[in-house]
């Protein structure tokens, strides 16, 4: 079975629209699956749905923050590749992945873990029986049925379905607009500006790095932070500037990855960018930085990002296990932190404005 983005799918019962597809490979065995990410046309949120045809098995999951592996045993792992991408989906063809995929005692329920360079991302869900997975047409052969075989409708009945289908896609369509909201990445933003120019990677520990940027030579810590935000739309979760030393260092968490801006000691604009995980389990020096910017690098981090990710991550060791150099007082009045809030909004302001222009979502 392969459908295609926009198609109308009617899975374990319930109406989803697919508004992304990923094909992957496992590096492993060279086998190929698709992804498709699915939202739920009465606006109920997102859903994925793997289909591997070859071996027969289709299931159907939902990411979340933490899993709770107890009961449950390793069936299947790999690296794997991204072979094609479309739709609203954060990856693109050749973004690679190590996977661990577990099932419980009934081998029904399954849980996923995805290890990214920017993160790691785990989902929860259950295999699907191959006749609870069923397309719906957008034409005159549109039944509302299951594949395994429900009652067939005639001519009255699909012009009743088609009313359906379309009044649940009016709020569907507009939800998705507005709700649809990832993150785009400062890594690639970063990788593709000439306005910055990579200088070297710093390896830390759990196989993760950081990659290290230097800005243009008319840059400023400030235009460079300001260039930052606004290619993630304002999409940031922490951000706030040291105030206690003149050089103004800057520390900027998104969802995945943790950013520092600030001037080297050769009055340098340099910008550091890793995974959140980098920053929780590596202790590394901030590359040709000054004393004071590891303290604000690690202090920032440990004061915001830290306690959600001991969370996420907490199968790996923490650089953090025995931190003491105490926590800075996060405040939302910093004014890059108000930037960020305004960029945001005016970014949802476009997007509502123009009825489209939807970003790229894992």
């Amino acid at each position: 079975m392969v459908y295609s983005v926009g198609d109308i799918l009617y899975v374990d019962g319930e109406s989803y629209r697919v508004v992304g597809k990923i094909t992957y490979r496992n590096t492993y065995d060279s086998s190929c699956w698709d992804e498709y990410r699915m939202m739920k046309l009465d606006g109920g949120g997102e859903a994925w749905l793997s289909v591997d045809d070859v071996y027969k098995e289709y299931s159907i999951s939902r990411v979340v923050r933490t899993v709770n592996r107890t009961g449950y045993h390793e069936v299947d792992r790999g690296r794997e590749i991204v072979d094609s991408a479309m739709g609203s989906v954060d990856v693109g063809r050749g973004d690679t992945a190590e996977f661990v995929e577990y099932e419980d005692s009934t081998e029904e329920k399954i849980i996923s873990e995805e290890r990214w360079d920017d993160g790691t991302e785990y989902s929860e869900g259950y295999y699907l029986d191959e006749d609870e997975i069923s397309f719906i047409r957008h034409d005159d052969d549109y039944k509302p049925q299951r594949s395994s075989g429900g009652n067939q409708t005639g001519a009255a009945g699909t012009l009743v379905a088609a009313i359906v289908v379309i009044f649940m896609a009016i709020p569907f369509l507009s939800g998705l607009l507005g709700s649809i909201n990832t993150v785009p990445s400062i890594k690639k933003f970063l990788k593709g500006s000439s306005n910055y120019t990579y200088v070297t990677s710093i390896t830390g520990n759990d196989k993760q790095k950081a990659d290290v940027y230097k800005a243009g030579s008319n840059y400023s810590v400030d235009l460079a932070v300001r260039d930052i935000i606004n290619a993630v739309n304002g999409e940031t979760e922490y951000v706030q500037q040291d105030t206690e030393n003149s050089d103004g260092a800057v520390g900027i968490i998104t969802k995945k990855e943790y950013c520092f801006v600030y001037l080297s000691e050769d009055n340098e604009v340099l910008v550091q960018i890793s995974s959140r995980k980098y920053a929780y389990t590596s202790d590394n020096e901030i590359y040709h930085g000054r004393r004071h910017h590891r303290r604000y690098y690690r202090s920032f981090y440990h004061s915001t990002g830290y306690s959600y990710d001991s969370s996420a991550y907490k199968s790996s060791n923490s650089s953090y296990s025995s931190y003491s150099d105490g926590d800075i007082s996060y405040t939302g009045t910093d004014k890059y932190n108000t930037y960020s809030g305004s960029v945001r909004q005016d970014s949802i302001n476009s997007r509502q404005s123009s009825g489209g222009g939807l970003s790229s979502g894992k």
